[in-house]
Formats: structure tokens, C-alpha cells, sequence
């Protein structure tokens, strides 16, 4: 029981480190394109590893057998978009974790976006 729980604890923290790095890279990929426009950015999204773009306006993230359904809000507001991509990846990478914990998760997500963000307006 208790090698169960460490096992289970480990694996979440990995899942979550894993997750926070590739929503980092996502960001660190993206925010050139938030500058060049609306196509480029949305381009650049495509073309991501966990992503796939069937329609124009509309992805999909995927990872295992998870996947979730991002389309671009209109008006266009990148800063919108990337908090969004940033919420669909923590969901798909951590969807099947505790309900109790995906609320926590996507808090600490966004407040990693907005330091990324506050970093790059300096």
C-alpha cells in the first residue's frame, strides 16, 4: 500500500514536471509568432509535436490517449490564445489525474504564463 502510493505520488510528479516543460517550450516557441500575426502564430501552433490543425481555427492536443479540442477565440487576442493552449496542454498531459487536483494544476500553470509574459514585456 504504501509502495503504491510513492509510486503513484512519483508518477504524478513526473507527469507534472513533464508537463510544465513542455508547456514552457510550447511558450518559448510561440511568443515570436504572437508579433508576426495571426497566421504565423496559428502556423507555428501547427506544427507543434502535440499538435495538429484539421481546420483553420481549430487544433487538437494530443498525448497518449488524450487529446482536447482548441479552437481560436474570436476576436483574435494572442495573449488569450496562448493562455488557452496553455490550459488545453495541462489538460490533456494531466487530464486523468485527481479532479480535486486539475483546478490546483491549472493555477500554478497560469502563474507560471503570466511570469513568462511579465518576463517578456520587460
Amino acid at each position: 500500500m504504501i509502495l503504491s502510493s510513492i509510486a503513484e505520488r512519483a508518477d504524478r510528479s513526473l507527469r507534472t514536471f513533464s508537463a510544465r516543460r513542455n508547456t514552457e517550450e510550447t511558450y518559448e516557441t510561440l511568443s515570436p509568432f504572437v508579433k508576426a500575426g495571426e497566421q504565423a502564430l496559428l502556423e507555428a501552433l501547427g506544427a507543434l509535436r502535440s499538435w495538429s490543425r484539421p481546420e483553420y481555427a481549430r487544433f487538437i492536443c494530443a498525448f497518449g490517449d488524450r487529446s482536447a479540442i482548441l479552437t481560436v477565440p474570436i476576436p483574435y487576442n494572442p495573449q488569450a490564445l496562448l493562455r488557452l493552449i496553455t490550459r488545453t496542454e495541462v489538460n490533456v498531459f494531466l487530464g486523468d489525474s485527481d479532479p480535486m487536483l486539475l483546478p490546483e494544476l491549472h493555477a500554478i500553470a497560469q502563474r507560471e504564463l503570466e511570469t513568462l509574459m511579465a518576463r517578456d514585456r520587460s
